[in-house]
């Protein structure tokens, strides 16, 4: 896992060494294992070293040593005629390196990236299709000179693009691009509307304006000599699979197989692995097979509790650990330690985060790296895979009444009042109706000044969605890609390498080929990764009846130790009175504060507020003319 640049000059513009040199080294939390700079001429051959004249394309690495630690993995790796600077993981690089032997190739390193660049030699852009991993690479083939850009099918990995007038500047992290000469990082007003009003964000773009990820599952060619680039080209295609399989029981048994194959293969690395276990069902799943596959050895487990809270979840941590032998390793964010840590904490993120929870897996990362673990597995994604989130849920209750197929839906809910099924569905059903209700009726009706349109927030079209439609969305598109994008930013703060078994894509594809009717089952949801887990797991856990995310005390919080410091910031000239009248934000902290319980909209919208706030300070985003309070 590392972090990258790439600056390619337009139009016989000069490359800067010292930029690249920056840029380079602002992601040094990325990979603090080593770095390396190469220059290339306008052809893609390497230079021996900068010539102001003859340089048209510089690339910068930043090394997590995973794989191979020795200095025969240092990066930008060449190859022939190929240079690559990549952050990622290809988990399937044992396999692909010995096909790639029998076809002819050799290797000199024992690393995964010399396996992508003996993989593009042998199947140019064919070869993103074969990697199973997560990656954000700029390879340069001197050959047909041109770069090219490639990122995983999930995003898991980050890559960024801007354009300025003399160059084409590739990127790990937004806050890079401050290293290059006459460009500005300014806010993106739509970007940052749209996350104040509906919590939402978009996929393909970012909070900065010109800054563009590159989208998921593509890869994409530019071309040496002109810098004009070609359209995203994707390599994946989920949304062509079929839903077939309806028997719980195979799907599940389907289940069990490649899940285990998934975690074995994401636990090859030759530096300690651990796991992230917050005692939810996804994550305990990730720790109990991987605590299977380490005979003789204790799994190094990383939790964050908050003792004598509701939202503490460590009977479940706990009980997982005793079942899986594993060792635990607890720690408690604090507010006075969020206040502390608050300025760095946004830079870390380069744009604007959701809860507090982000926050709470800040200081869990902290606490892996501490632990001296820089690799660690995670339960992320498992709600994608199986649509089981409460806009999930709804929808396919919804599909299922208004599509004139009610027998589903009604054997759903009746079956569980049955003695094996979930009863506490119905104690959870008004609350998803309330946040539904809330989300039609515009949340926090929190006053945004003129500008750009806030783009609408997902609901509406995941509730209009076919099921199978709406399966790719919950993967590709609601929840996922900005969670994936703050647990980059919170691990590799501290040079820690997070990894996802349920985005490994063989077996997110064989759950795309589930049916409702399968995932749904008496009240329950996940029906085939309950039933693929019964055995490894305690009954309490496979068969808990409540669900919840990774969640914090931010009501409590906002309402008790952080309200002195949001009522002086709501007190002052701010930059984002910009955005937001201040009036409707002093009234929206107001119904926080006041509130035994404040609605989630509410305190959710009052922590976006204040977090936008200090990341247009941090990033300097202030415009020159802000409206004052």
């Amino acid at each position: 896992m590392c972090g990258i640049v790439a600056i390619l000059s337009r139009r016989g513009a000069r490359l800067d060494p010292e930029a690249l040199e920056r840029a380079t080294d602002l992601v040094a939390h990325r990979g603090p294992d080593g770095r390396g700079t190469a220059w290339l001429g306008r052809d893609g051959r390497p230079l021996a070293a900068y010539e102001p004249n003859g340089a048209a394309l510089g690339l910068g690495h930043r090394r997590l040593a995973i794989l191979d630690l020795s200095a025969l993995g240092s990066q930008p790796m060449r190859r022939g005629p190929l240079t690559l600077t990549y952050n990622g993981e290809i988990y399937n690089y044992v396999e692909l390196r010995r096909e790639l032997i029998g076809l002819g190739h050799e290797f000199s390193t024992e690393t995964d990236t010399e396996v992508v660049l003996a993989a593009y030699a042998q199947w140019d852009t064919g070869c993103f299709a074969r990697l199973r991993g997560m990656w954000g690479l700029v390879l340069v083939d001197a050959e047909r000179q041109r770069l090219v850009l490639s990122r995983d099918r999930l995003g898991i990995k980050p890559l960024y693009a801007a354009l300025t007038p003399d160059y084409l500047v590739v990127v790990s992290e937004p806050k890079q691009l401050s290293a290059i000469p006459g460009f500005r990082l300014e806010p993106d007003a739509q970007a940052v509307r749209t996350y104040l009003a509906t919590g939402f964000e978009a996929f393909d773009r970012s909070f900065f304006r010109a800054v563009d990820p590159l989208p998921p599952g593509t890869w994409l060619t530019v071309d040496l000599r002109t810098g004009e680039s070609g359209s995203p080209e994707p390599f994946w295609f989920p949304e062509q699979i079929v839903a077939s399989t309806s028997d719980v029981t195979f799907a599940a048994d389907m289940f069990s197989e490649r899940f285990a194959d998934a975690v074995r293969v994401h636990m090859r690395s030759d530096v300690p692995v651990g796991c992230a276990l917050s005692g939810g069902l996804d994550s305990s799943s990730v720790a109990a097979v991987a605590a299977k596959l380490l005979p003789g050895k204790h799994l190094e487990t990383f939790s964050v509790v908050f003792p004598g809270h509701p939202s503490d979840e460590r009977s479940f941590i706990d009980l997982v650990a005793r079942h899986t032998q594993a060792n635990v390793h607890l720690v408690t964010p604090t507010p006075v330690q969020f206040l502390e840590d608050f300025d760095r904490f946004v830079w870390t993120h380069d744009e604007p985060v959701g809860s507090l929870s982000q926050y709470a897996a800040y200081v869990l990362a902290r606490l892996t790296r501490a632990a001296g673990v820089p690799v660690t597995l995670n339960g992320q994604g498992g709600d994608e895979v199986f649509s089981a989130y409460w806009q999930c849920l709804l929808s396919n209750l919804a599909n299922g009444f208004r599509g004139g197929h009610p027998l589903g839906p009604l054997r759903f809910l009746l079956g569980a009042l049955l003695p094996s099924g979930n009863a506490a569905l119905f104690g959870e059903l008004p609350g998803m109706f309330r946040r539904l209700r809330d989300r039609r009726a515009g949340g926090t009706a929190l006053e945004l000044r003129p500008g750009p349109g806030a783009a609408a927030g997902p609901l509406g079209a995941v509730l209009r969605m076919t099921e199978s439609e709406r399966r790719v969305f919950d993967v590709r598109q609601l929840i996922l890609p900005r969670l994936l994008k703050w647990d980059d930013r919170n691990f590799m703060a501290f040079s820690v390498e997070g990894r996802y078994p349920f985005l490994d894509h063989p077996l997110i594809e064989a759950c795309l080929g589930f049916t409702a009717s399968s995932l749904y089952h008496k009240g329950w949801v996940k029906e085939p990764l309950r039933r693929a887990l019964a055995a490894d797991l305690p009954l309490a856990v496979v068969r808990r009846k409540t669900k919840v995310g990774f969640e914090t005390p931010q009501p409590d919080w906002l309402r008790g130790p952080l309200r002195s410091a949001i009522e002086t910031w709501l007190a002052a000239d701010a930059p984002v009175w910009q955005f937001v009248e201040p009036g409707a934000a002093r009234r929206l902290a107001e119904r926080v504060f006041r509130a035994d319980a404040p609605r989630r909209e509410d305190h959710e919208a009052l922590f976006r507020l204040w977090c936008l706030e200090r990341w247009l300070r941090v990033f300097s985003l202030a415009p020159r003319n802000a409206a004052a309070a």
